[in-house]
């Protein structure tokens, strides 16, 4: 299972232009339109009857592929919302992450990927934050639909007077994914790294924490709540994490800066509203998860 890289790098990609109809970005890279001329505005996937949205593979519980291989999430309930707010059927695609979220935006919203992987006309869950947003002036971030938190899920029998917090991993072992922002959390706290367990996917780390080698994991708070599911051995605790500078964040959605302003406004309004009325916390309880506001 896997989560959306972080370590930074730079490589060489080249731009994709549009199509001789115009409605499609080409499914390569071309030397031959500017890098603000990829993708397509509202009035194009309104003319041709559906949009394409991108989700991240292989990411449960936000998408990935049930045993029938069907694309089902959180984030695949949300795409459907946005597909019925504008009026057009919905095409889903699983895109795998790259090593960054910078990458993610270049591949997928405004130049494309080398390889050749169509670009989307939305990207769903993009974390937010003012120095993401700067740094790629060719995507607009917006939509903001939930809240992502790190947390602890912990064997309950472990714990029975209080749940456990960061200073109880100087006694306890804690699992954790490798490179991740837990692992690189809990390495800079006092006398907790010799207990460390890293693995590189919860699945992992969950059997671990079954089995008795480890008395937590910790992680995404909804990745460690879909994990638990309503075993009552286990809970998971979202308590403060001191020293952290960043322990939650919002998501939204990411779409083409200047193809797609329109389709921006238009996503957001939808969003906001299944926000304010009540849609979006109730897709995540039917997931079983724990929903946060976004703030705006």
């Amino acid at each position: 299972m896997r989560h959306i890289p972080r370590l930074a790098a730079l490589i060489t990609a080249i731009v994709l232009t549009f199509s001789g109809s115009g409605l499609w970005a080409r499914d390569y890279p071309s030397d031959d339109s500017g890098r603000d001329q990829v993708g397509i505005d509202l009035d194009e996937i309104r003319e041709r009857g559906f949009i394409e949205i991108g989700v991240y593979e292989d990411f449960p519980p936000y998408s990935w592929r049930d045993e029938t291989g069907a694309l089902v999430g959180v984030d695949v309930d949300l795409a459907g919302l946005i597909a019925e707010g504008l009026g057009v059927d919905l095409r889903l695609l699983d895109l795998p992450a790259d090593e960054d979220v910078d990458k993610d935006l270049r591949n997928y919203i405004w130049r494309g990927h080398y390889m050749g992987r169509r670009i989307v006309n939305v990207l769903m869950r993009v974390p937010y934050n003012r120095e993401l947003d700067y740094r790629n002036e060719l995507a607009a971030l917006t939509g903001r639909y939930s809240q992502e938190r790190l947390s602890i899920a912990y064997r309950v029998a472990a714990f029975p007077d209080e749940p456990p917090f960061p200073g109880s991993f100087r006694i306890h072992p804690v699992g954790v994914e490798d490179h991740r922002l837990a692992d690189f959390y809990l390495t800079g706290l006092p006398g907790v790294p010799p207990n460390i367990r890293r693995r590189r996917s919860l699945d992992d780390l969950f059997e671990m924490l079954r089995n008795g080698e480890v008395v937590a994991v910790m992680g995404l708070r909804a990745q460690l709540e879909h994990h638990v599911g309503d075993e009552p051995d286990f809970a998971v605790e979202s308590g403060p994490l001191p020293g952290l500078g960043i322990g939650t964040w919002p998501v939204g959605v990411a779409t083409a800066f200047y193809t797609a302003r329109m389709l921006s406004y238009e996503v957001d309004d939808i969003l906001t509203a299944a926000v304010a009325d009540g849609r979006v916390e109730a897709i995540y309880a039917t997931h079983g998860l724990t929903w946060d506001a976004p703030g705006r």
